[in-house]
């Protein structure tokens, strides 16, 4: 039988779904939020390489450099962070200064005066994967939006990276599109409204497509749909629900 989760963070750096943990996932010690500040750039960046370091294939991700955290934290955007007693256990980052090469208005045609923001990337230490934290994280940098005064919100994801776009679709984003970037890698470009979650799809049954289907993923776009939902087959491939818009 097929999981199918119905639809409702750049680089995501913890690669396991809820359905990948063992039965029994071992307590945790409760994590304190707050927005990180310029003192924090350490902890950020080597977080970042930590998490990098432990995927299996780094390809998915895109790397980023100290230089472009240290922006971020001196007034290009907002990074969210959470700790525990050990130090930052993950982080969020939501970009508001967007640089031609990723303002992404144009892609679902936004007019140039809508305020768009990205989220570009999060990071949850290793020893605390599973622990579900990249739903946290994406509400954390919606309310950071909204402090902002952003309308949409944006945010890019390999086909390969599933516990990106699948945390992203749950939290009622849309795959709106497949572009080459950072390198040439396929990305998809999820949006969502920053207030409130996207329509229903005007069509309830849409076609479902295997994730890493380039092809059939363009072509179903190209005819006006978005990718909504995802489930996950029963040889661990995902697929993702393609629905015309209402």
């Amino acid at each position: 039988m097929m999981k199918t989760m119905g639809a409702i963070v750049g680089h995501v750096t913890d690669p396991r779904r809820p359905g990948d943990l063992p039965e029994a996932v071992p307590a945790a010690k409760p994590l304190s939020w707050r927005p990180l500040v310029v003192a924090d750039l350490d902890d950020v960046y080597a977080l970042h390489g930590q998490a990098i370091a432990a995927m299996s294939d780094p390809s998915l991700v895109k790397p980023e450099t100290r230089e472009f955290f240290a922006g971020i934290l001196a007034g290009g955007g907002r990074i969210v962070g959470a700790f525990d007693d050990k130090g930052l256990a993950a982080y969020g980052v939501l970009q508001l200064a967007l640089p031609r090469s990723e303002d992404a208005r144009p892609v679902i045609g936004l007019a140039p005066s809508v305020k768009l923001a990205k989220f570009a990337g999060a990071s949850v230490r290793p020893a605390d994967w599973g622990r579900r934290l990249h739903g946290v994280l994406i509400d954390q940098r919606l309310q950071a939006a909204r402090q902002a005064g952003v309308a949409q919100v944006y945010a890019t994801a390999a086909p390969g990276n599933a516990s990106s776009w699948t945390n992203l679709l749950d939290a009622g984003f849309q795959i709106r599109a497949l572009r080459r970037k950072y390198g040439g890698h396929w990305r998809y470009l999820v949006f969502r409204a920053v207030e409130r979650g996207p329509s229903p799809p005007a069509d309830g049954a849409g076609v479902w497509v295997a994730a890493t289907d380039v092809r059939a993923t363009q072509r179903l776009m190209e005819e006006g749909r978005a990718g909504v939902a995802w489930r996950r087959r029963d040889d661990g491939g995902y697929e993702i629900l393609f629905a015309r818009l209402a």
